[in-house]
């Protein structure tokens, strides 16, 4: 009797186990969906065109131009995003056999944003961070209104807790264009706690780029390389484990105020356009002053002729007067 009834206890414990561990999954969706509706225009695909440069001199058919696609997340109404540096321009390397391996630069030359809607907006990049792999770029030119209300933009003011392993997380993404750009939603797992060199959290899945939340729906962090591991093997286990470290929120918004006073000043491009209008008004002025100089002088020197004309004039008058004293003199001589 009394096994039956430990039995019997058994049972509907594991019974209540699985009931509240669905629950949690239930509300864990549910979260998710929400989360994913709200953000769902914060998630926004970069165009991106990278020139790709063999680092140490030119070596044909390495330098070449490059069209890439990856996620970034708006975080500011003035249209300032960010992504992770190493996906937007990647750092790759070319083995030429022998034991030789050339290091490729890739520099961004042309980048837009794809909303949603299939908006895109003419974009640049105005700060990168090396070593926590983060790229903020901003709008060419300030957003109207149309676009703002066509954006959402993610808050990084929340303070929330440091997660512990086993943590749910909530993860948005967005597929490339031959899937027309549809968002992704997924719920994985903190596997892991790092903290050298800096504190992140390691994730069971995700991709390089990709928001990530946490179990209530606010910003856990964003994925991205953080920490350096020199040696690993492309495609080893190691390097993959690199592509799933979540960064703190913390650290993204340090540099936001930096940012925004990048965003403050021109861009290369319209610098050039400036130098360029200023100089032709600056010829303008030159050709002005030839044309009130030139004019002035032809005008004085018609002038001086017209004096010298009247200095003959007065010698004959003299030449009159000579004859008439011939005449007074010689009428005495005849006497």
């Amino acid at each position: 009797m009394f096994k039956k009834l430990f039995s019997m206890c058994v049972v509907l414990c594991l019974a209540a186990g699985t009931l509240r561990g669905q629950s949690d999954d239930r509300q864990l969706v549910g979260t998710a969906r929400k989360t994913l509706k709200t953000y769902d225009k914060a998630v926004i695909t970069l165009a991106a065109v990278i020139k790709i440069e063999a680092k140490g001199g030119e070596i044909a058919g390495l330098d070449q131009e490059h069209k890439n696609q990856c996620v970034a997340t708006l975080i500011d109404p003035s249209g300032l995003a960010v992504t992770s540096l190493t996906t937007l321009s990647p750092k790759m390397r070319y083995n030429r056999g022998g034991g030789q391996v050339i290091e490729l630069e890739c520099q961004v030359q042309e980048v837009k944003y794809r909303l949603t809607d299939g908006t895109e907006v003419p974009a640049r990049v105005v700060l990168k961070d090396e070593d926590l792999d983060l790229a903020y770029l901003a709008p060419l030119k300030p957003l109207d209104k149309a676009t703002e209300a066509k954006m959402a933009f993610l808050p990084l003011s929340d303070a929330i807790a440091q997660p512990e392993v086993l943590d749910a997380t909530i993860l948005i993404g967005r597929t490339g264009d031959d899937l027309n750009y549809i968002p992704t939603l997924s719920v994985g797992r903190i596997v892991s706690i790092v903290s050298t060199p800096r504190t992140c959290y390691l994730s069971n899945l995700g991709s390089l780029g990709m928001p990530v939340f946490n179990h209530q729906g606010k910003v856990l962090g964003m994925i991205c390389r953080c920490v350096k591991a020199e040696g690993s093997e492309s495609g080893s286990r190691s390097a993959a484990l690199l592509n799933q470290l979540i960064l703190p929120v913390a650290d993204i918004a340090k540099l936001v105020p930096q940012a925004k006073d990048e965003m403050k000043k021109p861009a290369e491009g319209e610098k050039k356009a400036d130098d360029t209008e200023k100089k032709p008004a600056a010829t303008e002025k030159k050709s002005a002053e030839p044309e009130k100089k030139k004019p002035a002088e032809p005008e004085k020197k018609p002038a001086e002729p017209e004096k010298k004309p009247a200095e003959p004039e007065k010698k004959p008058a003299e030449a009159d007067k000579k004859p008439a004293d011939a005449q007074k003199t010689e009428p005495h001589t005849v006497d």
